[in-house]
């Protein structure tokens, strides 16, 4: 990506420049993944938008003139912990669990492919396509023909957009069921739906599209852009933490369970079931896993296992 100006001649050897027989043209070719936009700029023709010009082919320019560098390819924005364009998670509060008065933030890890809407009509020339309005509503305001203006203007446009599509469909949800990943599928899919018309509203137009938009195709089709949950963390690291207790505290309560349950059966197998320690062992064991699995669905309790007896212990709700 890249913008390019001509600079000016003036005084002396702008009038040498005529004298010799007018300003002589230069050239340039566009890389084969990009896009070229033409302005002519100067005292004569004024500062507008003359033509594009393809992938891989060749313009020509002169004193004064200005031409812009953007991309036809698959682009992405990948919000990751690392190695992404972005380690900053879009942190949400989720619905909130029953009793609680608000919703566990968590934080979503998402990515969106898209392609930038380069047609520029059917002549290659309209001011009013949708490659032209991008660049002169949006990307000359943030220099994104410069890697950093691009970043800048999709932090801008797409990172806000999934801000805004994302709260909207995370609160209908706990903290839980969006962590377990059971409903990942179908909020990625509502997220997305809301993604579409967040965007055009964000940016005023349809600058955005699917990752196999084609700005040649002989009826123009933008596509919607792709939007991928990839995961979802509780923001709060001691609330993952709680939760693992949690989840030890049961399978430890089932693993008393067994073990107890394998006294009373070899008890079972001697005849002397009853008034057997091990069949006391059980009926406690099984209470215990009971507490257990009712704690672990309780947003605010805890559980403490009691390293002498093994005994599950719950503290009660917290609020």
């Amino acid at each position: 990506m890249k913008r390019t100006r001509i600079m000016r001649i003036t005084g002396v050897a702008l009038m040498g420049a005529f004298l010799v027989g007018g300003i002589s043209a230069c050239s340039t070719v566009a890389p084969p993944d990009q896009v070229g936009l033409f302005y002519y700029v100067g005292p004569w023709e004024g500062n507008k938008f003359n033509h594009c010009f393809d992938p891989g082919s060749t313009t020509d320019y002169t004193v004064n003139d200005e031409y812009v560098l953007l991309p036809n390819s698959l682009r992405t924005w990948n919000i990751a912990p690392s190695g992404g364009d972005s380690d900053r998670a879009i942190v949400v509060n989720s619905k909130p669990e029953a009793d609680q008065p608000s919703g566990v933030q968590v934080s979503l890890w998402m990515q969106t492919n898209f392609a930038l809407n380069t047609y520029c009509g059917p002549k290659n020339d309209d001011p009013n396509s949708p490659f032209v309005q991008f660049w002169e509503k949006i990307g000359r305001r943030y220099h994104a023909d410069q890697d950093e203006g691009w970043k800048a203007m999709l932090q801008n446009t797409i990172v806000t957009a999934l801000e805004t599509s994302s709260r909207s469909v995370v609160r209908g949800y706990t903290a839980d069921q969006l962590v377990s990943g059971q409903v990942r599928e179908e909020v990625q899919t509502k997220i997305a739906a809301l993604f579409q018309d967040e965007i055009k509203r964000v940016s005023g137009g349809e600058f955005f599209c699917a990752p196999t938009f084609d700005r040649k195709a002989a009826e123009q089709k933008c596509g919607e852009v792709q939007i991928l949950l990839k995961d979802v963390d509780y923001t709060n690291p001691a609330i993952q933490a709680a939760r693992d207790e949690k989840q030890a505290a049961v399978e430890r309560a089932a693993a008393l369970v067994a073990e107890a349950q394998g006294k009373v059966d070899a008890a079972a197998k001697t005849g002397s079931l009853y008034n057997n320690p091990a069949w006391v062992e059980l009926e406690k064991a099984k209470i215990e896993l009971e507490k257990a699995k009712s704690c672990a669905a309780a947003p605010g309790c805890t559980i403490v296992i009691d390293g002498g007896s093994g005994v599950v212990v719950s503290t009660g709700n917290r609020s």
